[in-house]
């Protein structure tokens, strides 16, 4: 069960990267609102697998991220965790103080965070297709 529903996650990983790079496409032309739009989708859809799935696994792996803290797996769980920690703070402050606005004066104060946050998710996405192959690798 405990497989099914990380390769269930996983995919659902996946799909969030393809609405991501769907709204870099609509930024590219020029529609921001639904480029923040589907930003705000991404965001939900990361908000309901960090709190449905990842949560729960990192809390049941908690007894060996203490026991062997320094294991590799431990430390790619900790990247992953603190990287996709600042990735949900970022996105969800950009997402709630953007507020559904169309114009383009807003988001281009944000340009920086914005990419910074995607190359922080890019990042944390690293680390949870590695802790991913570390726990069900023999499995695929």
């Amino acid at each position: 069960m405990e497989l099914l529903v990380a390769q269930i996650n996983l995919v659902f990983q996946i799909l969030t990267l393809i609405t991501l790079f769907a709204s870099l496409l609509a930024k590219k032309m020029r529609k921001l609102f639904l480029h923040g739009t589907m930003m705000l989708i991404a965001t939900i859809l990361s908000v309901i697998s960090l709190t449905v799935v990842m949560l729960p696994s990192l809390l049941n792996l908690r007894g060996f991220l203490v026991d062997y803290p320094f294991s590799r797996l431990s430390i790619v769980i900790f990247a992953h965790a603190l990287l996709g920690a600042l990735v949900e703070v970022f996105a969800f402050w950009m997402v709630i103080t953007w507020r559904l606005r169309s114009k383009l004066q807003y988001c281009s104060r944000k340009k920086t965070m914005m990419r910074a946050t995607f190359v922080l998710w890019l990042a944390a996405l690293f680390f949870g297709v590695l802790t991913y192959l570390y726990l069900y690798g023999s499995s695929i």
